[in-house]
C-alpha cells in the first residue's frame, strides 16, 4: 500500500488524492472494504475529520458507498454507468495495460498528427523542458513516469482541440498509474528514444514521421506488456 503521512499544506486534498489514487491503482477492488477512519487518521498522521471529508468526497463521486454497521467499500461499477467528467467510473475497473495502450493508439497518433499542425513555439519548448525533465529522473520510476505524463498532457494540449484535451484529463489517473507501472517493468530507454522523435517531427512539422513515431512505440509497448501479462499468467 502506497498511502504515506502527508504534509500540513494543503492537507484535505492530500488525504483525498492519496485514497483516489489507491482506487485508481487497483489496490482495493471492487466490493471491498477500505479501511476505517481511524485506521486513515494513523495512516495518513491527519484528523478524523480531515479523513471524513476526503471520504465524504469520493462517497459524492460514487466511489465509495457506506453500508451501515459494515464499513465502508469500494463500490461495483457496472459498464452502462455515467462517466463523470471529475471522476471516469473506468477507475474501478482493473483495465490491462493493454486495453490502456491500445486506446492511447487510438487517440495519439491523431492528436499528435494535431500538435504539428498546431504547434507553436511555446508548445515546443515546453514539450523539451518536460523532455528534459524526463532525462533527469532516469533512476527514478514515479518521477519520470510522471513528466511522462506531463509530456502527453502537453501533447494533447499542443493539439488545440478541446475535445482531445478534456478527454485526456478525464483519464489522466488512469494514465498516470498505466505509465508508472510501464515505467517500472520496461524502463525508460524506449520513452526517452521516442520521445526526442516526437519533439523532432513537430519541430520539422513533419505529420508522417510524428504518426509513425507515436505508432512504433506504443506498438512496440503493447507487445513488451502483452509478453509481460502472458509470464505473469503462465
Amino acid at each position: 500500500m502506497a498511502i504515506k503521512p502527508v504534509k500540513q499544506n494543503n492537507i484535505s486534498n492530500q488525504v483525498f488524492e492519496q485514497i483516489k489514487a489507491e482506487l485508481v491503482s487497483g489496490e482495493w477492488a471492487p466490493g471491498s472494504r477500505i479501511p476505517s477512519e481511524n485506521e486513515f487518521v494513523k495512516m495518513l498522521n491527519v484528523s478524523r475529520v480531515t479523513v471524513r471529508n476526503a471520504l465524504q468526497r469520493l462517497i459524492a463521486l460514487e466511489l465509495l458507498e457506506v453500508r451501515p454497521g459494515d464499513g465502508t467499500f469500494v463500490r461495483e461499477i457496472s459498464a452502462d454507468m455515467y462517466m463523470n467528467s471529475l471522476m471516469p467510473m473506468l477507475f474501478l475497473n482493473k483495465l490491462k495495460l493493454t486495453e490502456v495502450l491500445i486506446f492511447r493508439k487510438v487517440i495519439e497518433i491523431e492528436t499528435g498528427a494535431l500538435a504539428v499542425e498546431h504547434a507553436t513555439e511555446e508548445d515546443i519548448e515546453k514539450l523539451e523542458v518536460i523532455y528534459d525533465k524526463m532525462k533527469k529522473h532516469i533512476d527514478n520510476a514515479e518521477r519520470f513516469a510522471a513528466e511522462d505524463l506531463n509530456f502527453h498532457m502537453a501533447l494533447a494540449e499542443t493539439s488545440k482541440n478541446s475535445l482531445v484535451i478534456k478527454v485526456n484529463y478525464i483519464i489522466k489517473d488512469i494514465l498516470s498509474a498505466s505509465m508508472t507501472t510501464i515505467v517500472k517493468n520496461l524502463g525508460v530507454e524506449d520513452g526517452l528514444y521516442y520521445h526526442k522523435l516526437i519533439i523532432e517531427a513537430i519541430k520539422e512539422r513533419d505529420v508522417e514521421k510524428v504518426k509513425r513515431t507515436l505508432k512504433n512505440h506504443i506498438e512496440k509497448t503493447i507487445d513488451q506488456v502483452s509478453k509481460l501479462e502472458n509470464e505473469l499468467k503462465g
